[in-house]
């Protein structure tokens, strides 16, 4: 046994010695390492949003969207129009009110687009969805206008939902307001009506599944709501309960006092901004809808 131990060894010895001869080129490769070339649009993305370290993923790879949809990879004469409008309604406004450092340390690390939809079982269609703070993804953009009013106003919510979520990952909310939500947050959210959630002391009945989401419905609805379209949400929760108008209350002081506390971010201003953007992008594409 021993012998034959000591011949494998040998004849492994005798292989390795042969394959590292002085005449061997290791310089050459089959893998290609040249950098790809750079598109218009790819530096256009860079420009914009690879300065705050955000990858946008818009070319297909398989390995990288959700496969428990059927997807098609978006156009790439969509792509600048989709990102132009998160730029206006979402990053812009908290450049201006937070600074450059601050968004660069707290911004998400990826966007995806995706050119078709997502349809759920009951028949909605998903606009868009963020994986724990670290990637959104926006679907259906081939057949999509993204000037659009409701498109619009989907991808305002859907971006400062989830950014929402990031800074809370980064600096915790007071666990007073947890503490406002008592034991009524529930995995059968869905089953609430508007006005069982306002009733509850919730913004809306997606705000009922945890703390996180109630925090993050809780602003993002503030943010991308006019003061009118603000207190119709209040209106609604007295005429339901005077309990949860009270903890709708509170629950809007904290969310304000974290917001300035920890960020330096008023978010009246913020809102201001962000509505303004809003406007302008409906105005634009009216006049482009009129032209022949």
């Amino acid at each position: 046994m021993k012998q034959l131990k000591y011949g494998i060894i040998a004849v492994v010895w005798a292989w390795a010695g042969a394959a590292c001869s002085d005449d061997d080129n290791f310089r050459d490769s089959i893998i290609d390492v040249t950098p790809e070339q750079l598109t218009e649009l790819d530096q256009w993305i860079r420009d914009s949003f690879g300065v705050y370290n955000i990858d946008v993923i818009y070319k297909w790879n398989g390995f990288e969207v959700n496969q428990e949809y059927d997807l098609t990879p978006v156009r790439e004469e969509k792509v600048i129009p989709c990102l132009s409008v998160i730029r206006r309604i979402w990053m812009n406004p908290y450049r201006t009110l937070g600074g450059e450092l601050f968004f660069k340390k707290s911004s998400p690390k990826q966007i995806m687009l995706i050119g078709s939809a997502v349809y759920l079982e009951d028949g909605n269609s998903v606009v868009g969805e963020a994986e724990q703070g670290n990637r959104i993804t926006l679907y259906d953009l081939n057949q999509r206008n993204p000037k659009d009013s409701l498109i619009v106003r989907q991808y305002m919510h859907t971006f400062h939902h989830e950014y929402i979520h990031i800074l809370h990952q980064l600096v915790k909310y007071p666990t007073a307001y947890e503490e406002l939500g008592g034991g009524q947050y529930t995995i059968n959210w869905a089953n609430a009506t508007m006005n069982q959630a306002l009733g509850a002391g919730f913004i809306t009945p997606y705000a009922m599944e945890n703390a996180n989401e109630d925090f993050a419905e809780m602003i993002a609805r503030f943010i991308i709501s006019t003061e009118a379209e603000w207190q119709v949400y209040f209106n609604q929760a007295q005429s339901q309960s005077a309990e949860g108008y009270r903890k709708l209350r509170e629950k809007e002081t904290i969310a304000l006092q974290y917001m300035q506390g920890v960020w330096g971010i008023d978010l009246y201003l913020l809102r201001e901004l962000v509505l303004r953007e809003f406007d302008r992008i409906l105005a634009e594409n009216r006049a482009e809808q009129q032209q022949p």
